[in-house]
């Protein structure tokens, strides 16, 4: 399975490039890039234990080195998603103001609660198709995120809450910053809601989202921070990840270390960036890909379990092609908002 990550590297480098623009680091036609290797790095996670219940013999020197990699990078692996979306709202609230925070219930939630609607009735179907039952409580559920009924649900959740949580802050106070302020309050509530009801995975990635948020405000100033001691930035978030990382089984450290992970990546990227169109697409594309990459996953397993195990490569490059050929076809709307 190593040769997903090795073709990812490959295409990653070949895109690889020196930026002397202090803002290509948060310019979508990059980010979309970083954004593209991170939802193949997630169809690699989420491909994995299907292999591992087929009983497949991962190859002990080349495999269990990059599972083992994968399984380690966790939900770290969701941080950058929500950095952007964070960095992406507040710049539109920013540019757009109040026409903008007034559309977010209609364009933001609404929408995306429409798309993940459709995405989960094809999920009802196929799992009909294939005898798979789900009681219609989890199904009705699942319409909201709170469940699953095959399909993946809690980032889902979460970045959901992030857009309510958005509204409410900026609808309630005027000033950008007491606003923020109010939405790091409704995150953090958040997080001890779901401390009693959910699995780690639900929230401890959520102030991502939040730092993308901040990094919006104070861009000029961290971009002028990052340009002036560069070095000094990179070695210090270097070291921040290392013991975040090291005692990351404790879950306030775990929130902590998202929030370090997105601005060490920003960091990174300040200097180096990957523009690939592949990856790109992969970007923007990141709603269906993400969403429907359990499809043929568990459709393929189910109808032919022999192939999982004696055909590896050809099952994981078909749930790949099926994924990426979906990703294409099928296309997110948007609901407009009304206009007063």
């Amino acid at each position: 399975m190593i040769i997903i990550l090795l073709i990812l590297l490959i295409i990653s480098c070949i895109g690889l490039m020196r930026t002397n623009n202090q803002e290509d680091c948060l310019k979508k036609e990059y980010t979309d890039s970083i954004k593209g290797i991170f939802i193949i790095i997630v169809f690699y996670s989420h491909i994995i234990p299907i292999l591992t219940s087929a009983g497949v013999a991962f190859s002990p020197l080349l495999d269990y080195p990059s599972n083992r990699l994968i399984h380690r990078i966790g939900q770290l692996m969701v941080v950058m998603f929500l950095f952007y979306s964070g960095y992406g709202v507040m710049e539109s609230i920013r540019n757009k103001g109040d026409v903008y925070v007034k559309a977010i219930p209609i364009k933001r939630v609404l929408s995306t609660l429409a798309n993940y609607a459709i995405a989960v009735t094809v999920y009802l179907v196929m799992n009909k198709l294939l005898g798979i039952n789900y009681s219609f409580k989890q199904y009705i559920l699942s319409l909201v995120a709170w469940e699953s009924i095959g399909q993946s649900n809690w980032y889902i959740f979460a970045i959901l809450f992030c857009y309510i949580s958005t509204y409410i802050s900026f609808s309630v106070f005027r000033k950008v910053r007491s606003a923020f302020y109010a939405n790091c309050l409704l995150i953090l509530l958040y997080i001890v809601v779901l401390y009693q009801f959910k699995e780690e995975w639900w929230y401890n990635t959520i102030p991502a989202y939040a730092a993308g948020m901040f990094v919006s405000i104070n861009r000029d100033k961290i971009l002028s921070l990052l340009n002036r001691l560069y070095p000094v930035c990179l070695i210090v978030l270097i070291l921040a990840f290392i013991l975040c990382f090291h005692f990351r089984s404790m879950t306030i450290i775990y929130l902590v270390l998202s929030i370090v992970f997105a601005l060490l990546m920003l960091t990174i990227t300040y200097r180096y960036v990957i523009k690939s169109h592949v990856l790109g697409w992969c970007g923007k594309n990141l709603f269906q890909l993400y969403i429907y990459q359990r499809l043929p996953m568990v459709a393929l397993s189910t109808l032919f379990p022999q192939i999982v195990r004696l055909h590896t490569y050809l099952y994981v490059f078909a749930c790949l092609a099926i994924t990426l050929l979906i990703a294409a076809t099928v296309k997110p709307f948007s609901i407009k908002a009304n206009k007063k």
